[in-house]
């Protein structure tokens, strides 16, 4: 069995911590889908919270705000652009 490590930086990380809490987690359900230890977890879920991109809900639930989800949206415009307009091959003209 071969394991991988994949370095991510603070941006993959919450990106993925806002897209996998769409619908709402326990944070700890939410911990381990993410990948982080639970020091890392609460540093990133208090400094969500603090800029309205995570809410808690009165369940004990960690979930994305309408904030988080434009920011995601943001996100996906910003990355994508430039990839796509390298990736895409222009015709040639004859």
């Amino acid at each position: 069995m071969v394991l991988y490590v994949v370095r991510r930086d603070r941006h993959d990380i919450v990106v993925d911590i806002l897209t996998k809490a769409m619908g709402g987690k326990k944070k700890t359900k939410l911990m381990s889908d993410v990948g982080l230890s639970f020091a890392q977890m609460k540093q990133y879920v208090d400094r969500l919270v603090e800029k309205e991109l995570l809410e808690s809900t009165e369940i004990h639930h960690i979930k994305t705000t309408k904030t988080g989800v434009e920011f995601l949206k943001k996100c996906g415009e910003c990355l994508l652009s430039p990839w796509e307009n390298k990736n895409e091959r222009k015709p040639k003209k004859s």
